[in-house]
């Protein structure tokens, strides 16, 4: 007799913990930082945009960066704020610098000047050997659109928008999509303008030289080409080397 009550007690505990335990993973899962708030997945950070769930590595270096009163810790290409106890993954604010950029940045040319983007974020270099965050640059082109965006229509026509900028969908000759900046600070650029895609000018200085450059030997003297017809010349100045546009 107790065999049987005490198999009936166990049957009625098992069913009440499944019971509880379908009922809390029914809940809203709370991020770091506190709240709820959803949109197609994505918790909303501190400045309105939505950044997909992501928990701060303790166990993972991570380097500290003061800006605007805040310690910001940057780690492995993310930037996370302080939020009571623990931290929340947020949009880095324009001007805040750091040393190296992440693995896997991208570079690439808005007119003469070059940007290395990352997950939403667009960066250029600076004298100082650091990079510094800012506004995405209009006419830029990337090749996969950040985590987060979120498609929206405007006047019948597709755009894809996070965090106020708006990017938009072409095809390139070899069949292959590309996302352009065609809005920034929430406002999009119907003027036609946005067209940066100008060549460099005679005696423009870059740091890096264009993907497609080639070393080319003119006169016992090394140069650098593009397809473009552009040349290009290495100089060396206050111990850094930098590439000048000579001829074209």
């Amino acid at each position: 007799m107790k065999t049987k009550r005490y198999l009936t007690f166990s049957l009625f505990a098992l069913m009440l913990g499944l019971l509880v335990t379908s009922d809390l993973m029914a809940q809203p899962r709370r991020y770091r930082g506190g709240g709820y708030g959803y949109s197609r997945g994505y918790p909303r950070n501190y400045y309105g945009g939505y950044y997909p769930y992501r928990s701060y590595g303790y166990n993972r270096p991570f380097v500290s960066v003061q800006f605007g009163g805040v310690g910001y810790r940057y780690q492995q290409g993310y930037f996370y704020r302080p939020y009571g106890s623990s931290f929340q993954v947020v949009l880095p604010p324009i001007g805040v610098r750091i040393a190296t950029l992440p693995a896997g940045y991208r570079q690439m040319y808005v007119g003469p000047d070059p940007y290395y983007f990352y997950n939403g974020t667009y960066y250029r270099s600076l004298p100082s050997d650091e990079y510094e965050v800012v506004a995405p640059p209009l006419g830029a082109t990337v090749n996969s659109l950040p985590t987060g965006a979120k498609v929206t229509v405007i006047d019948g026509q597709k755009y894809y928008e996070l965090n106020g900028t708006y990017y938009q969908e072409e095809i390139t000759d070899d069949n292959k999509l590309i996302y352009t900046v065609v809005g920034t600070d929430g406002v999009l650029d119907t003027t036609g303008d946005n067209d940066n895609t100008q060549e460099p000018k005679m005696g423009d200085r870059f740091e890096t030289l264009p993907a497609d450059a080639k070393p080319v030997v003119i006169q016992g003297e090394k140069f650098y080409t593009t397809p473009s017809g552009l040349y290009y010349k290495e100089v060396v100045e206050d111990k850094k080397v930098y590439y000048e546009v000579v001829g074209e």
